[in-house]
Formats: C-alpha cells, structure tokens, sequence
C-alpha cells in the first residue's frame, strides 16, 4: 500500500516538479535579492540593458524571458511605451510557453499595470496590479508590495475612486518603512510623498501635507546616506511643493534650485522641463515676468528634447502667457502660431489614437467570441467522449493527490509555525538578558559602598540608595510588562542617569522634551527601547570629555506614530559603538511587529554640530491598546 502510495505520489508531482525546475533560473533569484532585499551603504545604479546580457546568454528559458522582461521596464522608463509592449507581450508567450507562474510571471504583470498606468488605461492597470497583489500575498517581498500598492492608490485616483486610493496608500506607509536601505526605498518615500501631497489637494487636510513633507525629508536623508545624488532631484521637487502651496515662494526657488544643480542637460531632459515650468509659475507669481519668459523658454527647449508632443503644447501656453504679460505682444503672437499649430498636432494625434482604440477593440471583442465559442463546442465533445471513462479514476486520483497535498502542507505549516516560535523564543531569551547592564548594577552597589564609608551621615546614600530601589524596581517589573508608560519611561530614565552621572564623577546634564499633545500617563512605548541608547552615549560617547556632556530626549506625536527623538554632544559615532543597543532594539522591533503587526524603525546619524542623533518611530499605544495586547498574549 505504501509503495502505491509513493508512486502515486510521485506521478502526481513529477510534472509539477518539472514545471518548476523550467521555471528556475538562480540569476533571477540573484538580481531580486540584490534588488529588493539587500541594504546598501553606497548606492550604485542598476543599468537594465547591461543587466539584461548576461540573461541573454542563458539557455534557460526562464533566463532569457527575464532579458526581455528588463529590455521591458527600460523601454517604460524611457518613455517608448510601444516597444515596452511589444517586450511584455513576448516575455508572456515565453512564460506561458513553460508554465512558469513564478517571480517572472509575477513581475510580467507589474510591468503590464505599469504600462497601462503610463498610457493612461487605468482598468487595465488596475486589474494587472490586482492580479500581482494576489501573488504577492504568498510571497514575503516588500518592496514589490509597496510599489504595487503605491501603484493602485495612483490608479484609483485616476478614476476618482479616492476611498480606494486612500486605503491602498495607508497599507503601503509601513511597508515602505521596512524597506531595507537602498534606491528602491528612497524612490517609495517619494512615491509615499507624492501620494500624501496629491490627497492633500483632494481633502484639503493639512495633516497629510505634512506627511508629504515628512517622507521626502526622510528621503532625501536617506539618499544622502547612501549618496544616491541622483534622488535629490526628485527630492527638493517634492519639497517644493509645500512651499509653493503656502506661497513660500522664495524657500520654493531655492528647492528647485537645488534640484537643477544636481541634474545634466543631456540625461535629465525631462527633470529640467519640470523644474524650469515650476520656476515660471512662481515669476509668474511674483510678477517678474522677464525671469519667467527666459524659464519657459528653457522648459520649451527640454520640451522639445523630450519629443512629447502634449508637454511641447504645455510649454508653449506658458511661454504665451508670460509674453503676453510681460507686454512682448510681438513675441507672444509669434508664440500663440506656434501654439496653434501644435494644439491641431495634438488633437490630431487624440483623435487617431481614440479611433485606434475602438478599432481594437471591436476586432479583439469579435477575436475572443469567436475563439470563445469555438472552444466551448470543442470542450463539449472532448467532455462527452470521456467523461464515461474518466470519472471514477480522476475521482479516485483528485482524492489521493488532495489526501497527500493536505498532509504535506499541514507538516510544512506546522514546521513554519515551530521555526517562528523557536525564533521568538530566541529573542525573549535575549531580551530577558539584556533588561539592564549587569556591569552597572554591580558598579552602582560598590559607588553606594564607597559613600557609605565617606558619608558619615549616611544622608547621600539614603538619597541614592532610593533611586537605586527604583531604578531596580522598574527593571523587574519590565521583565513582566512589554510596555510602560511614558511619564514611567522618564522616571526610570531620570534615575538611571542620575546614577550614572554619580558613578562615573561625569559632568554631563539631560533634559525631556514633550509634546503637549501627548498624555504621559496613557500614552506607552515598549520597554528597553531608549536606555540601550543612552548608555552607550555616556559610556562611550561622554569618556573623557572636554565639555560639559548634554543628552536631550524629546517625544512627539505625528498623526498615529510617536516619534522619539534622542541628541547628545559627545564625540559622535566613531567612538559609540551602538552593537548592544542596536542588538537589543531590533529585537524588541522583532517582536513588536511579529505580535501586533505593527511597523517601528530607527534612525541613527551624526550631528552637524557633533555628538549622535537617534530617532525612533513607534506606532502610538495607549494604556488601554497596552491592556488589550497583554491580555491577548
């Protein structure tokens, strides 16, 4: 019986199995996890068509359908959206020609939804993203989840659907955060932006304005650590934005200012259309009208670069305008002939393209129902021949395979299951270890030692030796509660370093910054998140210092995330070594995440004026959120 089992068994899988291994190609595997898993310290860019040989040499099929999957996502970056198509067309027949329904298939459709989004097929965009979301759901790449969603959001716009497009947008803002360091997050931060900024001028809410304002801050931050220059253009643009829309218009020249400094005139046609029509605007707001003529005339020049007949016509209406008011009346009816002619030129193009798309649209719709109507009448015959014949055995089989199918994904959930406890067991073990420095306490108690025998009083120990208590106190009761409260927090932190300072005879003063918005006895934050942090300023970045050492810790509240802000004045980085704290916090996210599915990141950077800056983004947790997850647990 066993033996009929397994043979069974293996001829059930074996096309699977070789389906799979036609679907296999390791230097996909590769160039995705380098692409969208691996963080970067320096970026360097990723050129498609270069990338693109070296899968052109494979004699994979599976290989070489990601050559033109590449050639593809070029070819929709570049604008030359016939071509992208004719390559995403061939890339399917070559996917479909092996049944491969893998990353490749997955990320065919991605590059469809983009096409269709570029051209403005909205439908059709939304339905490929949908499609792609679905095989997202059982895979575990974010970067391609936030871009499909960020994608989304943007469709549904399109088509006036902004409930949706909001929701999609709000699942897509932690996702993005998780990202690890590299182009792609920065692209989403400003992809995040534009989608804040464009819902801000729907709802008129000034909240989501300074989201958009936030998330390009963060990426234009983030750019610079990885020194991706190339992601400030598209950086200060967002920045410009906000000022633009308070009327800031100075603080907005200055943005798009340093946006033009970082592009060239023979890479950058596109960026510098953009960038010379926004500056236009605001001479034209300002009324200096001459600087706003020369602008639009270089937007029309890079307009004319870029051969896109419709930015061609928006470039020569702005130049009319600012002729027009700049009192050129000779100039600008030489513009408004060259306007004419190019409006007719558009609406020529509109027109032929609307009577292309009904065309084929008439002949696909009649292709399909002829086609479908064949295949109906074929399937019938082929159904009545042999559904006499076939029925018992293909129930029989269909109950075997369902038999053994279930019993291999109940032992492979069941593994899964056992890793992610182990896993999390792991970290709690760790966590429970690294509460408090044992090294300190030990130092505390012989400091403590030390004054008794100097005090004869005994008043400076009973004072310190209070403090101590507490301190120890709150240690043990974090070793029970994975949350404390914020004025809690400020205690436990305020006796810790009031230790310190006395231990180590350091001359240093600390202060807390709190945002009025926030209700220190009910607002909590995880334990063990701050402390780490600190210890490591005043262990190793206050050692030996020549000024008086300063740590400021801040707390502020930004729509549902609190942020936590952590500044000193030592020596910096190089003499912090944050191993420990950085061990220990991203075990607490770990868990943080892994249990209430939630998103929390940090950020860590060196002062313009010295010493470290820290930042911590936590989800907002009331007292009663805190209760809920304790009991679930």
């Amino acid at each position: 019986m066993k033996i009929a089992l397994i043979g069974l068994f293996f001829l059930a899988t074996a096309p699977v199995s070789f389906g799979q291994k036609k679907c296999d190609c390791q230097l996909v595997e590769d160039f995705v996890k380098r692409r969208d898993f691996d963080a970067v310290t320096e970026y360097q860019e990723i050129h498609l068509l270069k990338e693109s040989k070296a899968f052109d040499k494979s004699k994979n099929t599976a290989c070489k359908s990601y050559a033109v999957h590449l050639k593809a996502v070029h070819a929709i970056r570049s604008g030359n959206y016939e071509w992208a198509k004719i390559l995403l067309d061939r890339e399917k027949f070559m996917l479909d020609s092996i049944h491969c329904k893998g990353i490749n298939y997955l990320e065919n459709a991605i590059s469809y939804g983009d096409y269709f989004l570029r051209v403005g097929s909205y439908e059709s965009a939304i339905e490929h993203y949908n499609k792609a979301y679905k095989i997202l759901a059982r895979q575990d790449n974010k970067t391609l989840q936030a871009h499909v969603l960020l994608s989304l959001s943007n469709a549904q716009s399109k088509i006036n659907q902004e409930d949706r497009a909001r929701t999609y947008l709000n699942q897509a803002h932690p996702l993005v955060l998780l990202l690890p360091n590299g182009q792609n997050k920065v692209e989403s931060l400003y992809n995040l932006s534009a989608r804040y900024y464009y819902q801000f001028q729907v709802t008129n809410d000034v909240a989501l304005l300074d989201s958009a304002e936030h998330m390009a801050t963060f990426g234009i931050e983030l750019a610079r650590t990885i020194k991706y220059t190339e992601g400030f253009i598209r950086g200060y643009n967002l920045l410009e934005d906000k000022q633009y829309h308070e009327k800031n218009y100075r603080q907005a020249l200055i943005y798009l200012d340093s946006a033009l400094y970082f592009t060239l005139p023979e890479i950058h046609a596109s960026e510098r259309l953009g960038i010379y029509s926004d500056m236009a605007d605001i001479y034209l707001e300002l009324k200096k009208y001459d600087k706003a003529y020369n602008c639009a005339d270089s937007s029309l020049t890079y307009a004319k670069q870029v051969a896109n007949p419709y930015k061609v016509k928006n470039a020569l209406e702005l130049l009319y305008n600012c002729s027009k008011l700049s009192g050129e009346y000779e100039r600008a009816l030489t513009v408004y002939e060259d306007l004419v002619l190019m409006r007719d030129s558009v609406l020529k193009i509109e027109n032929n393209k609307l009577f292309s798309e009904l065309e084929d649209k008439y002949h696909r719709v009649r292709k399909e129902k002829t086609e479908s109507e064949y295949e109906q009448d074929r399937k019938l015959l082929t159904k009545q021949r042999e559904i006499g014949n076939l029925r018992s055995k293909l129930i029989t089989v269909g109950i075997v395979i369902s038999a053994l199918l279930l019993f291999y994904i109940i032992i492979i959930f069941r593994q899964k299951n056992i890793r992610s406890k182990q896993k999390r067991l792991e970290v709690e073990q760790r966590l429970q270890r690294a509460r408090i420095n044992p090294d300190f306490i030990y130092k505390a108690l012989n400091n403590l030692q030390k004054m008794a025998v100097d005090d004869p009083t005994n008043t400076a120990i009973a004072k310190k030796l209070a403090s101590f208590t507490k301190l120890m106190k709150q240690t043990l009761d974090s070793s029970h509660d994975d949350f404390l409260t914020l004025d809690k927090e400020i205690d436990f932190l305020t006796y810790y370093m009031e230790l310190q300072r006395d231990r180590l005879k350091q001359r240093f003063v600390f202060s807390f910054e709190v945002d009025e918005q926030l209700n220190q006895s009910d607002v909590c934050l995880p334990t063990m998140i701050l402390q780490p942090f600190i210890e490591s300023t005043i262990e190793q970045g206050f050692k030996n210092l020549d000024h008086e050492g300063q740590i400021t810790v801040s707390f502020k509240q930004q729509q549902n995330e609190l942020r936590i802000r952590i500044d000193d004045n030592g020596k910096g980085l190089k003499s912090v070594s944050s191993a420990r704290a950085s061990e220990i916090i991203n075990d607490r996210f770990y868990l943080l995440n892994k249990m209430n599915k939630t998103s929390a990141s940090y950020l860590i950077r060196e002062r313009n004026s010295g010493g470290v800056q820290v930042e911590i983004f936590l989800p907002l947790i009331t007292r009663e959120m805190a209760e809920s997850r304790r009991k679930d647990d």
